[in-house]
């Protein structure tokens, strides 16, 4: 079947939910009161809906005034009980999986999922598809590439659980119809994913994608991603080729012998394609994918950089569009054609709205004003009530009734750069438990991303000298170990994205300069408050550290 017929079909499944985002559009309130009603009658006799008689709520404001803002720690029992099999606890209907994401405090949260909670989801995705190939139609007349994530060492010893962790792949999100239509159109295999070496698994995946002359869409999540990617073409490009050449998979780290054949049976062998390769410069990317027309990933916050980085050096000529707000917990908002911000995806989720000055009571999706400056707080079909994500975002418009939001940023201190999530709870707990195992009795100790040689790495800095029986190399190796605890730090720094963690000796009045540093860029001296992490770069320079 040809991709052009793939992607029609894969369209006109993801019609309804176009055209029920399109009638929502115009009675905002209406929708968000019908999906509120549907989850509180749905989860009411759940353990969570009787504690907060569910059964009795009559409106949007009894909602509010019965049931509390709520962040992870409210979950933790609820969730503990659930990995021991327990039984309608946050929601009446059964569990699926748990999916594993970094939290502020602890290490790693785990999301319950329900089936419903899929489809909030999938409401999200099909009008976001939809309009993309309403717009920009010859998308459909190729292949794809949605980024696969590597299946991590161990999934199952995140938590001790009956229920399972994690999803299967990123494609895990989409409609059963439309993961049917994605096999068929992907460039790269979805049995990559079992690939645990990040070097063969980046191997493996630019030697799929440089088969597909016809690729058309590639959607990641982090544009470094990509960009790393990318970066290997020319160190590995006649190997690659060479490949191609005789059919084979010889990448530069381990892969099993079985899922090595199984790959190889999937290895398409085209000698003209091969022989245009040949004469192409693994630097000219659009030579290499002549008909690749978009690029999906974050360009928001922190990854705007990133991304213009992404379009400047590789990009140059292809469109990337951002992605919408999308995270584990809920996918909150998605792409349209031609407009600034995403659109709130109305029919996932009931949204409530903190407003960022803090003056007055948390508003709905129908109050929110141009230019407001709201924190996203979100109640799901998965068992999450009025939960504050902690993710802040700015109006820039509106698609009828439908805010069009931008991100700006994480209420709470977060460095977030490639996707690593380390929060200042996590990290001080961190860096506390590792001076006190090495007796190291530091006065001034910070934690932030550090340039090296156009690659990142978080460093400590510390005014304390370790004894002499600590070697700089076991020191920092032990920091990097206890940060990848995270379940997102150690992603990214699997994926190359982040370097090993690095130790730096400051001089004694290295918490003066932060002072004088913090005061020239416009704080005021009473709001100044100790961080031990910090989210910017070039402290290094400002601290004149030394290495161990």
């Amino acid at each position: 079947m040809k991709p052009i017929t793939v992607n029609r079909y894969w369209m006109a499944s993801c019609f309804p939910d176009w055209m029920r985002y399109k009638s929502a559009r115009f009675q905002l309130e209406k929708t968000q009161k019908k999906i509120l009603h549907r989850i509180l009658t749905k989860n009411k006799y759940s353990q969570f809906g009787v504690k907060y008689s569910f059964s009795s709520i009559n409106s949007t404001k009894d909602y509010q005034q019965r049931v509390p803002l709520s962040t992870y720690d409210d979950y933790v029992d609820f969730i503990k009980s659930i990995c021991n099999g327990g039984e309608a606890v946050l929601t009446e209907e059964t569990v699926q999986l748990l999916e594993p994401t970094s939290g502020s405090i602890s290490s790693n949260k785990l999301i319950p999922y329900t089936a419903a909670l899929k489809k909030d989801f999938q409401r999200g995705v099909s009008p976001w598809i939809f309009d993309l190939f309403i717009h920009l139609p010859k998308l459909m007349d190729g292949s794809a590439y949605w980024s696969l994530s590597p299946v991590p060492k161990a999934t199952q010893s995140i938590e001790n659980s009956c229920i399972p962790i994690g999803f299967e792949s990123d494609t895990s999100y989409l409609s059963n119809h439309a993961k049917g239509f994605m096999k068929k159109i992907m460039a790269v295999p979805d049995q990559v994913k079992m690939i645990t070496d990040i070097s063969s698994f980046q191997y493996v995946t630019l030697l799929f994608l440089l088969t597909r002359s016809d690729l058309r869409l590639v959607s990641v999540w982090n544009p470094t991603f990509l960009s790393i990617l990318l970066d290997c073409l020319s160190e590995w490009w006649d190997s690659l080729l060479n490949d191609l050449s005789n059919g084979k998979i010889n990448p530069p780290g381990e892969i099993g012998y079985g899922l090595k054949n199984l790959l190889e049976l999937e290895l398409i062998q085209d000698k003209n394609r091969l022989q245009t390769l040949k004469q192409i410069d693994p630097s000219k990317i659009q030579s290499i994918w002549p008909n690749l027309s978009l690029v999906s990933c974050w360009a928001d916050g922190n990854a705007t950089l990133f991304s213009e980085t992404l379009q400047k050096n590789y990009l140059s000529g292809i469109l990337i569009q951002g992605k919408g707000l999308i995270a584990t917990e809920g996918f909150m908002s998605f792409p349209l054609w031609g407009r600034e911000g995403s659109a709130l995806s109305i029919n996932s989720h009931f949204f409530e709205f903190l407003p960022l000055d803090g003056v007055g009571e948390t508003l709905l999706a129908h109050e929110l004003e141009m230019d407001g400056q709201y924190e996203v707080v979100i109640t799901t079909s998965g068992g999450l009530y009025r939960y504050q994500l902690k993710d802040q975002i700015q109006v820039v418009g509106f698609d009828k009734q439908v805010p069009m939001i931008r991100f700006i940023g994480k209420a709470e201190s977060v460095s977030d750069l490639f996707g690593e999530k380390l929060s200042e709870g996590f990290v001080n707990g961190i860096v506390q438990g590792f001076l006190k195992v090495h007796d190291l009795d530091a006065t001034f100790i910070m934690v932030a991303p550090e340039q090296d040689n156009g690659r990142y790495r978080y460093t400590l800095f510390m005014d304390v000298v370790p004894s002499d029986a600590y070697q700089k190399g076991e020191l920092e190796s032990e920091l990097d170990r206890r940060l990848r605890c995270n379940y997102h730090y150690d992603y990214c720094r699997s994926l190359g994205q982040l370097n090993k963690a690095k130790i730096r000796l400051v001089p004694t009045d290295a918490a003066k300069r932060v002072l004088e540093k913090d005061c020239k860029s416009g704080m005021k001296l009473g709001d100044i408050k100790p961080a031990i992490l910090r989210s910017t770069t070039g402290w290094a320079d400002i601290l004149n550290g030394r290495n161990i």
